[in-house]
């Protein structure tokens, strides 16, 4: 018999989803606390991200289910034990990433930072003329579950979407274009809106830096949602000082948590949300990560091919 253990904070419902996935596991769940080794020295499933230094010392460990979408920290790290098997939860994420991402967008074309700050002065002031999301050229940096779940929702919004990915084969209709990263500084040039979801790589870190800004023509909104090692933050914030970008939205930062010192906090045009957009603060996502989770015991334990499997190393 298999042992399974969560760390995840689970309700009754979510357990029973777990447990009828296998009728040869014992599961174990101890919810959301940093284990140590002698907690989980004789598991055979890991579901929940707990640290490498543990899971690299647990013996018959076979399979770890990420909560998460990113895998930095796992599949990037030498200590991963090569012999077992890694997933990731994407397809948990798009739906509460992608309605963060409009209100970003939404907030900053509205002026809404400009009203609320009216309203607490008692003033009553026009803030003048707002963009839409309608007809608006939106490059979107990453095509995984985020960007497909945002795209989709601001294509029928009236957008034109346009679509950066590492190939371009099954392009969906929501996507007006479709290109790879060799792309990047021609649709810069086009973009009224840029989201990216972008995992944290060698080949993202720094990725729009000032050369890339160089190419940025026409004061666009800048959406980051996926890590912040994306663009330095002396970048942004000249990028945001200089009106190279009109207005940013960012819910992810390098370091984090930012440091109160950052000059990031003072931008008026910048709004920080402290990497909440993901989480289990919508229950969906929990949903979603339990349902991706039991399929993910039940292939295991038959043998079958794991889904949302990552390369190690």
């Amino acid at each position: 018999m298999k042992k399974i253990y969560t760390f995840i904070p689970l309700k009754t419902e979510h357990k029973k989803i777990l447990e009828s996935s296998s009728s040869n596991c014992e599961f174990i769940h101890l919810g959301l606390i940093k284990p140590t080794l002698e907690q989980v020295k004789d598991a055979n499933v890991i579901i929940g991200n707990i640290p490498v230094d543990i899971l690299k010392n647990i013996p018959d460990l076979e399979f770890v289910q990420l909560n998460s979408a990113g895998t930095n920290g796992y599949a990037d790290n030498p200590d991963f034990p090569k012999n077992v098997a890694l997933a990731n939860a994407s397809g948990a994420y798009g739906v509460a990433i992608s309605e963060c991402i409009l209100a970003g967008i939404l907030t900053l074309m509205k002026h809404i930072p400009s009203y609320i700050k009216n309203q607490s002065n008692h003033e009553w002031k026009d803030e003048g003329s707002v963009k839409s999301i309608y007809g608006s050229n939106i490059l979107v940096l990453g095509l995984g579950d985020i960007g497909k779940e945002f795209s989709k929702r601001a294509y029928t919004m009236g957008a034109h979407i346009t679509g950066i990915k590492r190939n371009v084969k099954d392009k969906p209709e929501y996507i007006d274009k479709l290109c790879t990263m060799d792309s990047l500084y021609d649709e810069l040039e086009k973009a009224d809106i840029i989201v990216s979801s972008l995992p944290g790589s060698k080949s993202t870190y720094h990725l729009l830096d000032e050369k890339a800004l160089n190419y940025v023509k026409k004061q666009p909104i800048f959406v980051n949602v996926g890590r912040g090692t994306l663009i330095d933050s002396c970048v942004l914030e000249k990028a945001l000082k200089e009106n190279i970008f009109s207005g940013a939205y960012i819910d992810v930062t390098d370091p984090e948590p930012l440091p109160k010192e950052s000059n990031l906090w003072n931008i008026n045009n910048l709004i920080i949300t402290p990497h909440v957009t993901g989480g289990y603060h919508l229950e969906e996502t929990l949903n979603r990560i339990v349902q991706i989770s039991a399929t993910n015991i039940k292939n295991h334990c038959e043998g079958k091919e794991i889904i949302n499997r990552v390369k190690i190393g």
